[in-house]
């Protein structure tokens, strides 16, 4: 989904109104992939699989993500259109003190 974003980059397409049916696929297209690895991730990191269910505001349409079968994951289309997708917190917060120059060497990091 990483490369697939970065290769079809929704933020250029949203500069020009002539490319509205792209992008209205390319981000369904990210929406529907993270819906899946929402419920594969489910049982490893359900805090952060949680957090992005409501974001990609599947919960109305779908229920909770503890209903969503694996099975589910598997095929493409669930989510439904105009689903509301909304800005959360990170997921995955980067860490406010990084591994200072050294302290691995000296056995500190």
């Amino acid at each position: 989904v990483n490369l697939y974003t970065t290769e079809q980059a929704p933020w250029a397409l949203a500069k020009d109104p002539a490319n509205g049916d792209r992008l209205r696929t390319v981000i369904y297209t990210i929406a529907e992939s993270l819906r899946a690895i929402a419920v594969l991730y489910h049982p490893i990191i359900p805090i952060a699989t949680e957090s992005l269910w409501g974001q990609l505001g599947a919960a109305p349409h779908l229920g909770s993500i503890e209903e969503a079968t694996i099975g589910s994951a598997a095929k493409w289309g669930i989510l439904p259109p105009g689903a509301l997708v909304t800005k959360g917190l990170s997921l995955f917060p980067r860490l406010d003190n990084p591994a200072r120059e050294g302290d691995s060497a000296r056995g500190k990091g």
